[in-house]
């Protein structure tokens, strides 16, 4: 009697999304070179889990 969630949380993604924003912030003050690639790489997490979140619903 186990329900398949419709919706799972994904830990990478959630994170990726938060670390792009705080990116996209730092970009606006002093930090702006630490905010350029803090903004890369927290979109390369995220793209990641969004990629898993579509493979585990396969």
């Amino acid at each position: 009697m186990s329900k398949k969630r419709k919706f799972s949380p994904n830990l990478g993604l959630i994170i990726g999304v938060i670390g792009f924003v705080a990116g996209i912030g730092l970009l606006f003050t002093e930090s702006w070179f630490i905010g350029v690639f803090g903004a890369i790489a927290s979109a390369g997490l995220a793209y990641k889990g969004y990629q898993d979140s579509k493979e585990s619903k396969n």
